[in-house]
């Protein structure tokens, strides 16, 4: 809703989600920081490319048995931000998650960055597929809580 109120023309927002899935134990107000940044990166893009009715589809799913890192986790919630624009350039998606990388003349390229953070601090891991037409960015977090003694150090 918030992303509707920023951008009330233009951006259709599609909602694929698994309504079965169980609650994930993580900070919520951080999730929705990078899911925010995330969905705005989108729509900056679609709007500055011109892209033919622009859409960003938001979906959910849930991944068994899937490893992040050296952690091989029982259950993986996925959660992709999905769009139909004209994809991040290849020289860029080397190092788009670097600090001060930008896709963009006017960004800062400290949202992926920060992005990628907030994601790691949760054990998670984001990652990107981009082409011409869909970028695809990708949280995987785990879904069950790791014990003190399980986690990496």
């Amino acid at each position: 809703q918030l992303l509707l109120a920023e951008y009330p023309k233009g951006v259709a927002i599609w909602r694929d989600y698994d309504i079965s899935l169980p609650d994930v134990i993580a900070d919520r107000d951080q999730l929705i920081q990078v899911l925010l940044n995330l969905i705005r990166n989108a729509t900056q893009a679609l709007l500055e490319s011109k892209t033919p009715a622009p859409r960003i589809t938001m979906r959910t799913r849930v991944l068994r048995q899937f490893t992040i890192g050296a952690q091989r986790h029982r259950l993986v919630l996925r959660m992709d931000i999905i769009d139909n624009g004209p994809g991040i350039a290849e020289d860029v998606q080397e190092t788009l998650f670097y600090p001060m990388v930008s896709g963009r003349a006017s960004g800062t390229g400290l949202g992926l960055s920060i992005a990628q953070s907030i994601i790691s601090q949760h054990q998670g891991l984001i990652e990107c597929e981009s082409q011409p037409g869909e970028t695809v960015f990708s949280i995987l977090l785990p879904m069950e809580q790791l014990d003190e003694t399980e986690k990496p150090t």
